[in-house]
């Protein structure tokens, strides 16, 4: 067998005395015709395959490259420790009274330190190291005193990041699947948590609104009095006693934990949000059945109105109404909803 060939070619057999002519001819079909080299040569200059795949024209560079949020001037000082976070964070010039940065987070060592934890080989790039410089300020803000719960809206979270103009009206965009990436990543760092993860609501096919924790370790970062701070959330805790305190099988009072406040707070949330969903759901399907009883005219509409009745009132009280005064609750409740004889068929107008 040649050594620059490694496949076995009827040239290579010295006799063919003793072989079947079947496996002479299985050889001949065997062996290439070209050599190896050559096969390697024509498959590198084989065409590209075609394909409807094309670059976009596009730009895929960042819509807002420099992101950034301070408190406007007409909001409170945040108070205690949470004011003092604030203000390592952002500083304001004496003599122009502009706002800008102090402190980067983003180039902290700690980044550095756990990049392999976090999964990463590399550092953020330079879009995604000032959406975080100006994320922090934003949520140290809108923080909650008593829970460090910060209540996450994407879409409002971009709109304020976002650079506007003097009229307030937005210039360059931070999308809202930034922002998400960027919480993800803070997540994977430890500086923000998702104890309750993310709950569905199968009532209304939505998701509940994401609540994060803010961590110790982002107040380390920051360089607040973490004493000072829990002694403050404790008061806090104290202070809201309308659901916030316990009492125990001896009638004593009893401050329960920042756990169990965290966890009573997002069952309150969680109620809160099925109540407004549902009222919302049954306010909308009233108006549909009252935009439907409008079109129609007067003799269906108060057929419609007799008919619901019917349904709706209690079986003694329809028993104790006589046949006039039947009909004089079907043209009260038609009069009471603008539906009565003064009002043509058709539909309402818009105010």
């Amino acid at each position: 067998m040649n050594q620059k060939n490694p496949y076995l070619q009827l040239s290579d057999i010295e006799s063919v005395e003793g072989l079947s002519p079947e496996f002479i001819s299985w050889l001949e079909s065997q062996s290439p015709k070209e050599s190896p080299q050559q096969l390697l040569l024509d498959e590198a200059t084989k065409p590209a395959r075609k394909t409807r795949r094309r670059r976009g024209t596009h730009s895929t560079a960042c819509l807002c490259p420099e992101p950034s949020w301070y408190r406007p001037d007409n909001f409170k000082k945040l108070p205690g420790q949470l004011g003092h976070a604030y203000n390592r964070l952002v500083r304001r010039d004496r003599k122009t009274g502009a706002l800008s940065l102090r402190m980067r987070i983003s180039r902290h060592p700690y980044f550095v330190q756990l990049r392999e934890q976090a999964g990463r080989k590399r550092d953020f790039r330079p879009e995604r190291e000032k959406l975080l410089d100006a994320i922090v300020p934003l949520l140290v803000s809108t923080v909650d005193r008593a829970t460090h719960i910060d209540t996450i809206n994407l879409s409002k979270m971009a709109w304020q990041l976002s650079e506007k103009d003097s009229e307030g009206n937005v210039i360059r965009k931070v999308t809202v699947p930034r922002v998400c990436r960027l919480l993800q990543h803070m997540m994977e760092y430890g500086l923000l948590e998702l104890p309750e993860g993310v709950t569905w609501d199968p009532f209304n096919r939505k998701w509940f609104p994401k609540h994060v924790v803010l961590t110790e370790r982002l107040w380390k970062i920051i360089g607040v009095d973490l004493d000072k701070l829990y002694a403050e959330q404790a008061e806090q805790v104290a202070a809201e006693a309308a659901g916030w305190i316990t009492r125990d099988e001896h009638g004593q009072a009893e401050e329960i934990s920042v756990k169990a406040a965290r966890r009573r707070w997002y069952e309150n949330m969680m109620h809160a949000t099925l109540v407004r969903r549902r009222e919302a759901a049954q306010k909308a399907k009233r108006e549909k059945k009252l935009k439907a009883l409008a079109e129609m005219p007067y003799d269906d509409r108060a057929y419609a109105m007799s008919v619901h009745l019917i349904r709706t009132l209690p079986k003694d009280e329809l028993h104790a109404l006589s046949p006039d005064q039947f009909t004089q609750r079907v043209r009260s409740h038609l009069y009471q909803l603008d539906l009565g004889l003064e009002r043509e068929a058709g539909p309402p107008a818009y105010h």
